[in-house]
């Protein structure tokens, strides 16, 4: 039927509210940051979610990105927990001065996702544009990333069982030189070497995790009379849902995690993915152990 209605796409079926959360870096300066964003459906289903990228805090603030990401995770964690518990953030009190509430705004999507995508959109202006302003010809910041990453899953692994740690950051020879190459977790039975997948620095970060590969695939072919049995690339991504993504960065992403498993499963090397340190400590304890 030609109708004016018909011209249009009909409202999407999910609909719920969403927050943004602000912080002010220097309390009374008047200058706010986007630094996390709430959704809360019709269904009661609720997601809080980080609205600025952690390689971005890097870039932001340097040696003081740890820090700040300590700061984002508490105003995190305290109004999940206002939401679980009272279902709203409308008497919720921050953890500390200089955090503010943002307007609620209706909103409607495919699913509460969808919603964040908004929220992130309108309001998280540094998240979408760090995306969008890629630049592939800098190598220094991801190796920085990887080794913030390996870090991370070494502390997380000193909390769960501290007795793996000294197997951390492992360097052997394994050839005739006397160059030693280093792996990122090492056994007698098990090696990993671990990746972080950036999304706004791919293509560097693709070329370190191929670096990765090929050594773990010369230690898999070495002459060495002991050599682990389990091979396996730990890498660290978002999810592919994450809504501070664009379109655009989840496609090449999934490009990307595609080509690196096809590079793994072609020397029967595991790919594991992983969200967070955290997981990825806890794989490691379950192989190793």
């Amino acid at each position: 039927m030609n109708t004016l209605e018909s011209l249009f796409p009909a409202q999407p079926d999910y609909s719920g509210s969403w927050q943004a959360i602000y912080l002010e870096p220097i309390i009374g300066s008047g200058e706010k940051i986007a630094i996390v964003a709430t959704a809360i459906g019709v269904d009661k289903q609720c997601k809080v979610i980080q609205a600025i990228r952690p390689e971005l805090l890097d870039c932001l603030y340097g040696s003081q990105a740890e820090k700040m990401q300590a700061m984002i995770d508490w105003v995190m964690n305290s109004a999940n927990n206002e939401i679980n518990t009272n279902g709203t953030l409308s008497n919720w009190s921050p953890p500390f001065d200089g955090v503010k509430l943002g307007q609620e705004h209706i909103a409607a999507d495919e699913n509460i996702e969808g919603i964040l995508k908004q929220a992130i959109r309108i309001s998280a202006s540094l998240s979408t544009l760090a995306l969008d302003a890629e630049r592939e010809d800098d190598e220094e910041q991801p190796r920085q990333y990887s080794e913030n990453w390996t870090r991370s899953i070494a502390d997380e692994i000193r909390l769960i069982s501290p007795h793996f740690a000294s197997h951390f950051n492992k360097r052997i020879k394994i050839s005739d030189t006397d160059i030693l190459t280093s792996y990122g977790f090492l056994t007698d039975k098990y090696v990993s070497n671990f990746g972080l997948l950036v999304p706004s620095r791919l293509s560097a970060s693709l070329n370190s995790m191929k670096a990765k590969l090929f050594d773990l695939e010369s230690l898999k072919k070495s002459q060495l009379l002991v050599k682990p049995v389990t091979y396996e690339m730990i890498i660290g991504m978002p999810a592919f849902d994450d809504p501070t993504l664009s379109n655009k960065a989840v496609n090449r992403l999934q490009d990307t995690v595609k080509m690196v498993s096809e590079l793994a499963n072609s020397e029967d090397i595991n790919l594991i993915q992983t969200k967070n340190a955290k997981q990825a400590a806890e794989h490691l304890i379950s192989l190793a152990a």
